[in-house]
């Protein structure tokens, strides 16, 4: 049963979410297009309002993907839809899932849409070069890895955004067992979840710290003087415990939604 809620999931996020794909690889088409041209006043003018478009579709593919596993979340579990949700034969557990491989799913899709609009845009052996090249340069000043310098990087970023959509499906869910000001209650509660586990985080890179001392040493230690080798470390440290936060939130999530759900 689990595939046939993620079956219409996917379908509901792919429905809202198409249209930004295509406009945001549209418009890195036009942009490559208007920037290999013989550039004139209006062909410029042209080229910069393409590549404006294409930053405002990628940046929406991002805000709307945010947005859209939120309004999901809502009205399959609290909405009119949800009178239907609820009468299928699926646990919470099962439509919490959903809702979370829907998200994660998308979310990646999104990550991907954005990196092939911007090689389309702008993928030139020089280009690659001079990225490259810029790579290399705060790598080998962090004395670390290419590969694993973009790999943590990524990774963070998308930890980083996804934690704060399962925080807004926690805030939802607490928000909605409230009589009145649901919607209010739910922007808040996730707010406080999101600020609480961003500590959380935190604190426990500073316990972490106690038994490393290169870590520690982030703590302490003035701008100018940060042994950078530590970065490594954070990074995955810092990762490892956005995936334990997140797991342990899902089971919170689970639980809160098996105690009942009050329908709008």
């Amino acid at each position: 049963m689990l595939s046939k809620l993620l079956k219409y999931d996917l379908k509901y996020m792919l429905k809202n979410m198409s249209i930004f794909y295509i406009l945001s690889i549209f418009f890195a088409i036009t942009t490559r297009i208007l920037f290999n041209l013989e550039q004139s006043i209006i062909i410029n003018i042209i080229g910069q309002i393409s590549v404006g478009c294409m930053f405002a579709m990628l940046a929406n593919i991002l805000i709307n993907t945010m947005m859209r596993s939120w309004v999901r979340f809502r009205d399959s579990l609290y909405k009119d839809e949800a009178y239907l949700t609820h009468t299928l034969p699926v646990t919470k557990n099962e439509l919490y899932n959903s809702k979370f491989i829907q998200t994660l799913t998308f979310f990646f899709i999104s990550f991907i849409v954005i990196l092939i609009s911007l090689f389309i845009a702008y993928y030139s052996k020089d280009n690659w070069l001079l990225l490259t090249n810029y790579i290399n340069t705060i790598t080998t000043g962090l004395d670390m890895n290419t590969s694993f310098f973009i790999i943590m990087f990524i990774t963070l970023i998308f930890l980083e955004v996804f934690n704060a959509i399962q925080c807004g499906f926690y805030g939802m869910i607490l928000g909605h067992k409230k009589n009145n000001g649901k919607l209010g209650y739910s922007i808040l509660f996730g707010f406080i979840i999101y600020l609480l586990a961003q500590t959380l985080v935190l604190a426990l890179v500073f316990v972490y710290g106690l038994f490393d001392s290169s870590v520690m040493e982030l703590f302490k230690t003035t701008t100018g003087n940060i042994d950078v080798g530590s970065f490594k470390v954070l990074a995955i440290v810092a990762s490892l415990l956005y995936l334990v936060i997140m797991f342990i939130m899902s089971i919170l999530c689970k639980k809160e939604l098996n105690k009942g759900v009050n329908i709008e």
